[in-house]
């Protein structure tokens, strides 16, 4: 009964990471803004009163990350369950989610950290360089934590194949998702994107299924 709860518990906190981390997206991306930009088109970016900005991918961001680490913590139970005495890609899933989750974070301090800056202290002036070093740092630190994202995909999909963890289907759609995270760099908004639609997928079925979360092979089907 606790593993159906905990299950349970998991998919909807994943669902809400997911709802959360959607007007981050609406507001804007860190590689979005060209590199040209002059300042006018800079400081749009992060939108005018700043307020907005901050609240999407501030605030919001950090009841979201409250919800992943639920969703992680029953996804990695789930996995374990289904390895039985066997460990391994349990493991692999946990730190990859903690990677990608702390990774998120940083992000989400340096992206917001110059219209953060702005709205607190009156003296400071709209000026493009730490507007640029602020995309620049959440940029790569976001590509980092892709990496994270991509390993616990990669670690749930061969779960689910080996074991009958979830569906085949999303097993085999797992592993394009995790190439999309990792190309990150080079597809940022659809690799971010793609990961979000993953946790969500995964969240339904932990919710729907989580009447049978003590035999995966059940939830499976």
């Amino acid at each position: 009964m606790a593993n159906r709860n905990f299950a349970r518990l998991g998919g909807i906190c994943g669902l809400l990471f997911v709802l959360l981390m959607v007007p981050a997206y609406v507001v804007g991306y860190p590689d979005a803004p060209p590199s040209t930009s002059a300042l006018e088109d800079l400081v749009g970016y992060f939108g005018s009163p700043q307020g907005t900005f901050v609240l999407a991918n501030g605030v919001l961001a950090v009841f979201s990350t409250f919800f992943f680490l639920w969703f992680l913590g029953a996804l990695h139970g789930l996995i374990r369950g289904a390895e039985g005495e066997e460990v391994g890609l349990s493991s692999a899933a946990l730190a990859g989610g903690t990677l990608f989750i702390a990774l998120s974070c940083a992000g989400y301090a340096a992206e917001v950290l110059y219209p953060a800056t702005l709205m607190r202290f009156e003296a400071f002036g709209p000026s493009v360089e730490p507007a640029f070093t602020s995309l620049v740092l959440s940029s790569w630190l976001y590509h980092f934590c892709q990496v994270g994202a991509a390993v616990m995909i990669t670690a749930t999909s061969l779960a689910a194949l080996g074991r009958g963890l979830l569906p085949r289907w999303l097993a085999l759609v797992g592993f394009a998702v995790a190439l999309l995270t990792l190309l990150h760099f080079v597809l940022p908004l659809v690799g971010a994107l793609a990961g979000l639609l993953w946790v969500a997928l995964v969240s339904g079925l932990m919710l729907v299924g989580s009447g049978s979360a003590s035999s995966p092979r059940r939830l499976a089907r």
